[in-house]
């Protein structure tokens, strides 16, 4: 088998990261592992493009990526705003950092391939498995979307590492980029049926369900008989929630409101908190929530 030293931190780091995007609401799959023995070593005896040196030294160039995370997320809006909480929580290398956004004539998969360093926390231990090797204390995170995520397995694996078997069929190569075309269509759709389906709700005056179906989180799904009271009052008032910018909410919980349950109804009070939409939901929100707003 080929084991890995780094197993054990990549499990620890995948489990912090995994509560701080989960803690927030965030629908996602959060997956990690250390390189293999194998991997290591072909990688640290790898040479430098001159052909004549080692790529990685202990006074050079450090390997980066010896303990990787996949963050695989429902919705493919949401790769931005995992992003800016895992950059809040963790030292980010920015200039180590890659950030593949496709152009607007190609069709490919939008990649955030993201270096931090290990928290302080965990680098003694990190620092131990390193020993006297050319590895540096950080881990390499991964963030795309589920759909787009299936298609790179297939294409790292059956295109990117076969590359001779694709020789002269350019055609079929330009197909099977063809099809992130496709799941990206899917993913605006999805997005687009979620966004209608919220707003049928509205006009039925479903108004957890209008909440739920807006802002895509796992939460707590009810809402407090006040809320509803006011919704039913003053339907303008829970337009203006249906027309909010989801990623604020996220980034509350993730910035400040982390000690607040994730209910529904929180979701809302925070919202009101700091977007201020009517005074009637500020009348009835928690004094916890209005303290930490102020803070």
């Amino acid at each position: 088998m080929n084991e890995s030293d780094f197993k054990h931190q990549a499990e620890i780091i995948r489990s912090d990261i995994e509560h701080k995007l989960t803690a927030c609401g965030m629908l996602c799959r959060v997956f990690s592992r250390g390189k293999g023995h194998g991997s290591l070593s072909t990688k640290l005896n790898s040479l430098s493009d001159d052909g004549k040196s080692l790529k990685y030294s202990k006074v050079g160039k450090l390997l980066q990526d010896a303990i990787g995370v996949r963050v695989f997320l429902y919705f493919s809006d949401d790769i931005s705003i995992a992003r800016n909480i895992l950059c809040a929580a963790y030292n980010y290398r920015d200039e180590s950092s890659a950030v593949d956004v496709p152009k607007s004539e190609e069709f490919s998969v939008t990649r955030y391939n993201l270096v931090f360093d290990m928290p302080e926390r965990y680098l003694d231990e990190m620092e131990r498995v390193i020993s006297n090797r050319a590895i540096d204390s950080t881990f390499e995170t991964q963030i795309r979307s589920v759909l787009s995520e299936g298609w790179h397995e297939v294409e790292h694996d059956l295109r990117y590492k076969q590359k001779e078997h694709w020789q002269g069929s350019d055609d079929l190569s330009r197909a099977l980029n063809g099809i992130v075309a496709t799941l990206e269509t899917s993913e605006w759709g999805m997005r687009k049926i979620f966004d209608d389906l919220a707003y049928r709700q509205y006009k039925c005056k479903n108004w957890a369900a209008m909440l739920n179906l807006k802002f895509r989180m796992r939460v707590a799904s009810t809402l407090d008989d006040k809320l509803v009271k006011i919704f039913n009052a003053d339907s303008e008032v829970a337009k203006k929630f249906l027309r909010l910018d989801r990623s604020k909410v996220f980034m509350a919980y993730a910035e400040k409101f982390f000690s607040i349950p994730l209910t529904l109804t929180n979701v809302v009070f925070i919202l009101n908190a700091i977007s201020e939409v009517s005074s009637d939901i500020t009348e009835i929100t928690p004094d916890r929530i209005l303290k930490i707003r102020n803070s």
